[in-house]
This record gives C-alpha cells, structure tokens and sequence, in this order.
C-alpha cells in the first residue's frame, strides 16, 4: 500500500513535525549541563564543565518521550496509508494524551533539573530542554487537532452539518386504459379499476 501525502491534515503535520523536532532535540541537543568544579551529572570531579542530551539526561522520563514519538510517527503513517483519509482515534487520543504528559515532564525538569551539583558546581538548563518542551506541547495539540477532525465526543454536535432531503412528488402519469391521482402522501398512483369501469360504463349508456 502506497503512501499518500495528500491525506495528511493540520493536526497530523504538527503531531509529525512535532515528534520530528522532539526525537532530534533528545537524542542531538544538549538539555542539561554542569559548569564549575564538577559533580552530580558530570560524575567527574575537577571538570570545568559537561553538557548532557536528553536521552541521557532523562533516565525515566526518556521512555515517555521515546513512547510519545513513536506513537505521533504511527499516527502519521497510519493517515497517508490507509486507503480511506479517516484515522484511527485511538492514535490520535494516545498521541494528544501522551503528548500532554510529554510536556508536563519536560516542563518540570525546566524547574528541577536533573541531578545534584557538588563542590560549587551548578547544572543549568541548555537550549535542548526547552525546545524539546516546544515540540512535546506542538505534538500535543496537533493530536488534539486530530482528535477532533475525527469526530470525536469533543466536537460540538451542534457543528455537524445536516442534510436535509427535498421531498419529490410525482406528477400525474398517462396510462393506457385509466389516468393516475395523488395518494394522500402526494405520490400518484393508478386510479382504481373499479371507478374506471363504472365511468367507460355510464359513457357506453349514453352513447346508447
């Protein structure tokens, strides 16, 4: 089965874009560092200074991270393969949910960093950390965005359009031997036989 780009809406490309930017900032990006005589993330006493990505960082809350991506990419895939453009709300409630919990992680260690200094040594946050907070809250709303493409119990029913069906009403139809009337719902039928032979009847004693 092909991939169809095209199938892709706005919550799936931010949902896309935003485990994109999150898998590159844990794994590339410095979040974490420690400047001064070293100690607690460093583990190295007498070192100047150490910078630290996310993934190592992140002892715990790295499987969330790396849980959240993976299901935001099967939310993406799963859209530009499938052969009608609906997707699965399971993906996109899983993503939005972890995305949240995503964000509420990094957010905290923004406040708590990671590790204890020593010996005059500070652990500071690094550009990292914060663009990964960025990314997890994109990655949030864009599953939110799908969730409510899908037709979720979040939508406001009273958004839903409705089609309403014109009511056709059927003219008067010639027929051999007799003509039609409208019924009582508006829709003509043959007249009966019995009124049809009454009236050929009355016709045929006048004649005579």
């Amino acid at each position: 089965m092909g991939l169809t780009a095209g199938r892709l809406r706005t919550g799936e490309l931010i949902a896309g874009g935003g485990a994109v930017v999150l898998g590159a900032a844990l794994f590339l990006l410095p979040w974490f560092g420690v400047s001064g005589a070293g100690g607690g993330l460093a583990q190295r006493p007498g070192a100047v200074s150490a910078s630290f990505d996310g993934w190592h960082s992140l002892t715990d809350a790295r499987w969330i991270l790396l849980i959240t991506i993976a299901v935001s990419v099967a939310l993406v895939v799963s859209t530009t393969t499938r052969r009608s453009p609906a997707v699965p709300v399971a993906l996109s409630m899983f993503t939005c949910l972890l995305g949240g919990l995503s964000s509420l992680l990094v957010l905290y260690r923004t406040v708590d960093h990671p590790g204890i200094a020593s010996g005059g040594a500070a652990v500071v946050g690094k550009p990292g950390v914060y663009l990964g907070l960025v990314a997890a809250m994109a990655l949030a709303y864009g599953g939110y965005l799908s969730l409510r493409t899908e037709g979720s119990p979040f939508v406001d029913p009273a958004s839903i359009e409705t089609v309403r069906v014109a009511r056709i009403e059927a003219g008067s139809v010639a027929r051999a031997g007799g003509r039609t009337e409208p019924d009582a719902a508006g829709v003509s039928g043959p007249e009966p036989s019995g009124r049809a032979g009454s009236a050929d009847a009355a016709d045929a004693y006048r004649g005579s």
